[in-house]
């Protein structure tokens, strides 16, 4: 029976996605445990133009069980470079929700919090570099040009 219930879930959430209806889709992978499924849809609502406040506004609607089961993704999502856009945006709305007043008060959320931490600030530190190294590429790059003249 559960059997067919997640391949009914499953179907349900193809559905979803072929029919762009992602706010759906996207709390529906949150409640049938599909992480990258999840991940991919976040991606699709970011390529929207408003992307970042539907985003927002459907983290604003999630439960706190399925606030949890985000968590949980975003450390996994975080530690893979391929990832990480996709997941410091989902990271920020999250942030950025009516929820964040909640998450000190959940014992259960620290872990995931703590998850994160580390792979952000590698992140972070990869492109401090390279921003650094394309400011000193268009200092170089001015500086021929202007040899040239």
């Amino acid at each position: 029976s559960s059997g067919i219930n997640a391949e009914y879930g499953q179907q349900e959430l193809r559905n979803l996605v072929f029919n762009e209806r992602y706010a759906a889709a996207f709390a529906l992978s949150l409640s049938l445990n599909m992480p990258y499924k999840c991940l991919g849809i976040a991606q699709k609502i970011l390529e929207l133009e408003d992307g970042k406040s539907q985003l927002r506004c459907l983290i604003d609607s999630l439960q706190m069980d399925q606030i949890e089961s985000l968590l949980e993704y975003l450390a996994t999502w975080n530690t893979n470079s391929k990832h990480t856009i996709v997941a410091q945006n989902v990271l920020f709305a999250l942030l950025s929700s009516g929820h964040n007043s909640s998450f000190a008060e959940n014992p259960k959320l620290r872990v995931h919090w703590e998850a994160l931490i580390p792979y952000t600030e590698r992140h972070f530190e990869r492109l401090s570099k390279l921003q650094q190294q394309a400011t000193f590429l268009q200092y170089t790059w001015d500086r021929m040009k202007l040899s040239e003249l």
